[in-house]
């Protein structure tokens, strides 16, 4: 696990500190790196030792006839989740460096962790992005998609959410929403990264309520501090074969979120989006979302209204039914979809569902 450029700054560090030469070998027995140049990709018998039995190897003149091609020192193992990734090497008398050889362990353990870590956090990022630009974009999931999302930290279980946000300042940008969002969403189902230049993403999944209103809350209060952060909110989907929709829905909104500088929510763009195909994804969307709901009864109901102009007298006597049971019907209409008929903007809306079906219901037969 210990990279050979690893190994030469552990022995550049170290070496400044001490006058004795340090050898860092791997735990097949291959010196890695050391400040005797000569001895580098030689084996070292002794490190094969340590590393074998996990303990630490004094060689002095009384036992070097065993670990040949060695020099006298103390030789130390270099652990990384109580494994074996590679030896730390003091060449000189063991008892001149016994006061420091713990230390000199130490902070060679800490270096290799902290490279460990970081190499596999590299790595975990460009899984995230490899996965959710394959996924927004309809890749099939195939076997090397499947064995990438496999070896994410939690299953990518629905519903899911794309959140889209950028920022002007790049340099602020690249130095703190990285670790903005590593502290947003540390252990939380939740893949996010960098999209594109100044632009992140954030895929939620397991989307409920519960669990993605905290991350919106925490999003505008983010916003609050930095004005020019902008956010764009896809609509929520089931199904992974869905996220291109969403992925589409966040970059609408980021748009408009970028004109009016507010956090944006699709739904509330949504009409801007159907200047399309009738048949686009977006379109049967969005009449499918606000119809889904109505039987045959309420659409006539709401259909004749419209035709009516919204009048309710007129309405009422074309369907040939008492104001009171309009009136009913269309208070229904309104619970089940979210909105109002006798409200213009909610009218505008359910007017252009209804008018998009009826087009789609035409094409099909």
């Amino acid at each position: 696990m210990l990279t050979k450029k690893l190994a030469e700054d552990i022995v550049h560090q170290t070496m400044l500190r001490l006058r004795h030469n340090i050898n860092v070998i791997s735990p097949s027995g291959v010196i890695l790196a050391s400040g005797d140049k000569m001895r580098v990709e030689n084996i070292h018998e002794g490190a094969l030792y340590v590393a074998q039995t996990k303990e630490t190897l004094i060689i002095n003149e009384e036992n070097i006839a065993l670990y040949p091609n060695t020099k006298p020192g103390i030789n130390m193992p270099i652990m990384y989740q109580d494994e074996v990734v590679g030896v730390i090497g003091i060449t000189g008398d063991s008892d001149d460096m016994l006061e420091i050889a713990n230390l000199v362990q130490l902070t060679t353990e800490i270096m290799a962790h902290q490279a460990i870590v970081e190499s596999k956090s590299e790595w975990q990022r460009k899984n995230n992005d490899y996965i959710f630009e394959a996924l927004v974009h309809g890749s099939k999931l195939d076997g090397a998609l499947n064995e990438r999302i496999q070896k994410l930290p939690f299953a990518l279980s629905g519903s899911f959410q794309v959140i889209l946000v950028s920022l002007n300042e790049a340099s602020y940008a690249e130095n703190t929403i990285p670790f903005f969002f590593e502290d947003l969403f540390y252990k939380q189902p939740v893949l996010a990264g960098h999209s594109q230049l100044q632009e992140y993403y954030i895929l939620l999944t397991n989307c409920g309520e519960q669990n993605c209103r905290p991350i919106i809350k925490a999003l505008r209060k983010q916003k609050q501090k930095l004005p020019s952060l902008q956010i764009g909110v896809g609509p929520v989907v089931q199904h992974l074969s869905q996220l291109p929709y969403s992925y589409q829905g966040a970059r609408t909104a980021l748009k408009f979120a970028t004109i009016h500088n507010e956090l944006t929510f699709f739904e509330d763009v949504e009409l801007f989006s159907l200047f399309k195909p009738r048949e686009s994804e977006e379109v049967q969307a969005f009449y499918h979302r606000i119809l889904k709901n109505l039987d045959a009864k309420q659409l006539e109901t709401l259909q004749s209204f419209f035709d009516c102009n919204l009048q309710l007298k007129h309405c009422a006597q074309q369907l040939n039914i008492h104001r009171h049971t309009l009136t009913y019907r269309l208070n229904k209409i309104r619970e089940l979809t979210g909105y109002d008929p006798q409200y213009f903007e909610d009218a505008v809306l359910l007017k252009m569902a209804c008018t998009l079906r009826t087009l789609q219901t035409m094409k099909a037969i």
